[in-house]
């Protein structure tokens, strides 16, 4: 049994591939948040993944700790994939791989601008996936006045990063978006995605045989197996999906999320015609059946029978039900100074149009920024 632990907002990712994914597989892969864990008071024995962890309240990272020492506990120790108190969150990583010189760009608190003297930059939240928050941002004037507008829009500012543009667009001007899942020890290329714009999403794909056949080269070749084993070991992270670019012949991670989307959501509009699925289905239907084979290969049988007691305060309980409500409260944006700023914030948007050229933010509907 396979159980994947997440905040209740968080859980649909893997409840989706679950119920898309075969009836067998469906029976041996739950979900559970953590009201479940502190209403049971008890874990069922299997394999556990700790997922979004850029999303954990202290309180949930609390539990999950206290889960991951109890399944320790047990003989013999059960699997645990991501323990939050180890996995290096975005802004940790893109600043180790600089460090390590793996990345060409880093990435900046707000509280850090002082030290960024390369530009262009924009600015993202540092633990959502909505891409640029920005245009390109050429002086630390327009870097504030981004900021701001970020703020005033309902993002804390301690939420969010400042990241120098790293351009790996071809010398025809086309993007290349990488991406690729660890499950356990398997790593699956996922995804090869080619736009001409700079944060490479479904939208405006490049689509034609030339492109499929590079698609399908990469999914079944893996030219990056080395670097990205390397990758999701440094960052501590045994489940989760990186997305990343190619910049001189060299790989640039973007970030690692560590509750990735698997399959399209049940009713979701299709993002490819008929014919463009015939071009790009095999190699996106043969990374579905590897992916399904590394959730196979981390599956625990275990005596149903077996109990691990953990236990959850009830201070845990009510502090739990708090700051559930904060998140969700920091999700809709529904902050002190958003809810003042809802009239202004119409003026304040149209000082971005001047900045509204070729090389403007995307909406965050375009899901991703890159580094």
């Amino acid at each position: 049994m396979i159980f994947f632990v997440a905040p209740p907002e968080e859980i649909w990712t893997i409840a989706e591939y679950r119920e898309q994914s075969g009836e067998d597989r469906a029976r041996r892969l739950a979900t559970l948040t953590y009201d479940d864990i502190a209403r049971r008071g008890r874990l069922s024995p299997g394999t556990y993944i700790f997922g979004a962890i850029d999303r954990l309240t202290p309180t949930e990272r609390e539990i999950a700790t206290r889960c991951g020492d109890a399944l320790d506990r047990v003989k013999p120790p059960l699997r645990v994939l991501n323990r939050p108190g180890n996995v290096l969150q975005r802004y940790e990583l893109l600043r180790r791989c600089f460090e390590q010189r793996r990345n060409a760009f880093r990435a900046y608190r707000p509280w850090e601008l002082h030290r960024c003297r390369r530009f262009p930059v924009f600015v993202r939240p540092a633990r959502e996936h909505l891409g640029s928050l920005s245009p390109f941002l050429r002086d630390r004037r327009q870097v504030v006045a981004a900021l701001a507008v970020a703020v005033l829009r309902g993002f804390r500012l301690r939420d969010l990063l400042i990241v120098e543009y790293c351009d790996t667009a071809d010398p025809a001007g086309v993007f290349r978006a990488y991406s690729a899942v660890a499950v356990g020890e398997q790593i699956v290329p996922k995804a090869l995605i080619h736009n001409r714009k700079w944060v490479t999403k479904w939208d405006g794909r490049l689509i034609d045989e030339d492109k499929a056949r590079e698609q399908l080269e990469n999914l079944e070749g893996d030219p990056h197996a080395t670097w990205l084993r390397e990758m999701f070991s440094l960052a501590r992270i045994s489940f989760g999906r990186i997305d990343y670019g190619v910049k001189d012949g060299r790989p640039q991670a973007w970030e690692i999320n560590t509750n990735p989307t698997l399959v399209r959501r049940t009713g979701a509009p299709s993002t490819m015609t008929a014919e463009q699925w015939k071009l790009l289905g095999p190699g996106q239907e043969g990374a579905l059946r590897r992916l399904g084979d590394a959730f196979d290969a981390i599956d625990t049988d275990a005596d149903p029978s077996r109990t691990v007691p953990i236990e959850v305060s009830r201070a845990q309980i009510r502090r739990l039900a708090i700051e559930t409500r904060q998140r969700q409260r920091l999700l809709a944006r529904d902050t002190a100074i958003a809810r003042v700023a809802r009239v202004p914030i119409r003026v304040v948007r149209r000082l971005w149009a001047p900045w509204n050229g070729p090389g403007r933010a995307p909406d965050a509907t375009d899901k991703a920024g890159r580094g």
